[in-house]
């Protein structure tokens, strides 16, 4: 597969450059040349499919590695990913069932398979990064089939956390290659410039918090121009604006909410008063976007929560939200 960057379609990179460069020499990210697009009946596969075997087939689509579920499955563990019921119809995919207690750990693991490294501790570039998480998603998708949770003929919401919008950016890939995706759901944290351009067409690029991946959304909703002047305006530090039609375009199928560090104090706790699961206070972000987006929608279709972190990685801050010891919070969360 041959590779472009979000600032010139026409010179195209091997795929060496795309997993070994974040950036390419003219300063856009890389992206494949042709997305690839899955048919139903591809879809319907997942579901025959080990979470490893789903998992090797679409990063094979990105990369010459030649992965079989039995790769994937030496490199992550036999179960990596552990799904969840909370309530109203919401399902918690624990993606970080690793010695990391990350999605790192899944990102080093499978990063070393991809580019052939004996090092599993070397940083994957900015496109394995999210060619991971939508192999990742499409494997989970097909684990939720197999429980009976979710059909192929209807669309399953996503929520999570927006961070450098790499999650998210990988749930809008895998939708536009056909994953039955309905809308994915940003959680921000105060001051997000994500929930700005989403919600009112107009960031500022003159600060911190400017999601690196803005980029590529911009690219694959608005094309190669907008991409350029969005560049423009992040080197000169000045505000950055959508037309009318361009910002209908970015936010189709996105919805962002933010959700303040002090109410996350309450989401926690709540959330587990109601169905006895702990958050950790990047999946609550995600939560409360979902709740903001169920409020403000009025939908109620199945919903995929996106849980990366351990709770114990954060464990002083969560256990604190619950007003227990840390000891009580480690009891807990083995019997979750």
């Amino acid at each position: 597969m041959l590779y472009v960057t979000t600032r010139n379609k026409y010179d195209a990179y091997t795929v060496t450059h795309a997993i070994q460069n974040d950036r390419a020499p003219d300063g856009g990210f890389y992206l494949p040349f042709q997305m690839p697009k899955l048919q139903r009946e591809d879809i319907l596969r997942l579901k025959e499919e080990s979470f490893g075997e789903a998992v090797a087939r679409i990063l094979n689509l990105f990369f010459p590695c030649r992965l079989s579920g039995a790769d994937v499955d030496f490199a992550l563990g036999k179960y990596p990913i552990k799904l969840q019921s909370i309530n109203q119809r919401v399902i918690a995919a624990e993606t970080w069932h690793n010695l990391d207690w990350d999605f790192s750990g899944v990102e080093k693991s499978l990063n070393a398979r991809i580019s052939g490294f004996a090092d599993r501790s070397a940083k994957p570039s900015g496109w394995v990064r999210i060619a991971v998480r939508i192999a990742v998603l499409f494997g989970i998708y097909g684990m939720m089939m197999k429980n009976g949770d979710i059909s192929v003929d209807k669309r399953l919401d996503i929520a999570l956390s927006a961070e450098d919008f790499t999650l998210p950016m990988a749930a809008w890939y895998a939708r536009q290659m056909g994953l039955p995706v309905g809308n994915i759901v940003c959680g921000c944290g105060d001051d997000s410039a994500l929930w700005s351009l989403i919600n009112l067409g107009e960031m500022k690029t003159d600060g911190v918090g400017v999601p690196a991946n803005i980029e590529r959304l911009i690219f694959g909703t608005n094309g190669i121009e907008e991409a350029l002047h969005f560049r423009d305006c992040c080197r000169e530090g000045r505000g950055y604006t959508l037309p009318a039609l361009s910002l209908e375009r970015l936010r189709q199928g996105l919805f962002a909410a933010v959700v303040s560090t002090r109410r996350l104090t309450s989401v926690i706790p709540n959330v587990y008063d109601t169905s006895g699961y702990i958050l950790d206070p990047d999946t609550a972000l995600a939560y409360g976007a979902m709740q903001d987006y169920r409020a403000q929608t009025g939908r109620s279709q199945p919903l995929l929560l996106i849980s990366e972190r351990s709770p114990l990685l954060e464990a002083d801050t969560v256990a604190e939200a619950l007003h227990i010891s840390l000891e009580t919070l480690k009891e807990r969360l083995e019997k979750q």
